[in-house]
C-alpha cells in the first residue's frame, strides 16, 4: 500500500512508511488467511478454525479439555462447543468422559482424524513453503527478526488500557 503524495501535509503527526507497513501486513495477513482458508474449505469442506482445533488435539498428544483446545485455538467457549459439534460430526473426534472430573469431558483424536490430520499438516507446510518461496532464506530470517520487534511492540501496547483515537488531520484540497 502507498500513501497519498501529500500525506505528511494531512497527517502532520503521522508517518507514511509506518502507515503503509502498518497497512501491509494488515492486507498480508488478511490474505494469507484467506488463501488458507479458501484452500481448507475446498479439501476438507470445513473452516480453517476447524481445521487448527483438530490440528491443536492431533498435535497434543493426550486427550485435551474443550477448554483446553478453545484457549489453544483462542476461541471463547460457545465457538468451541460449536467446532467440537463439527469435528464429532465428520467421525475426526470423540467426546469422552474425563476420569479425573465426572462432569467434564475430554476430546479424543479418531483414526479418520489421524489421516485427515497427516493430510492438513503437509499440505499446509507446502502453502507456507510455495508462497514463501517469493524470499530468499536469508530475507525470510531478517522478516522473522523484524516481526519479532513489530510482534513484541504490539503485546505491549496491547496490554495497554485501549485509547480513544486521535490525532490531527488536515483535509486536504482534493477531498473538499
Amino acid at each position: 500500500m502507498q500513501v497519498d503524495a501529500d500525506f505528511a501535509s494531512e497527517y502532520p503527526d503521522g508517518d507514511a512508511t509506518s502507515t503503509e507497513a502498518f497497512a501491509t501486513l494488515c492486507r498480508v495477513g488478511a490474505v494469507l488467511l484467506n488463501e488458507l482458508e479458501q484452500r481448507i474449505d475446498a479439501t476438507f469442506g470445513v473452516k480453517q478454525v476447524v481445521a487448527t482445533a483438530l490440528a491443536v488435539i492431533d498435535g497434543a498428544g493426550r486427550a485435551l479439555t474443550p477448554s483446553e483446545i478453545g484457549q489453544r485455538v483462542l476461541l471463547p467457549s460457545a465457538s468451541i462447543t460449536s467446532t467440537l459439534d463439527i469435528l464429532e460430526q465428520r467421525g475426526w473426534v470423540l467426546r469422552v468422559p474425563n476420569p479425573d472430573d465426572r462432569r467434564s469431558l475430554l476430546i479424543e483424536i479418531t483414526p479418520e482424524g489421524r489421516r485427515i490430520a497427516d493430510q492438513l499438516l503437509p499440505g499446509i507446510r507446502e502453502l507456507e513453503r510455495a508462497t514463501m518461496s517469493a524470499l530468499t532464506k536469508k530475507e525470510r530470517t531478517q522478516m522473522l527478526a523484524l516481526l519479532a520487534k513489530v510482534l513484541a511492540r504490539s503485546a505491549e501496547l496491547e496490554d495497554q488500557p485501549a485509547e480513544p483515537l486521535s490525532g490531527r488531520r488536515v483535509r486536504p484540497p482534493r477531498l473538499d
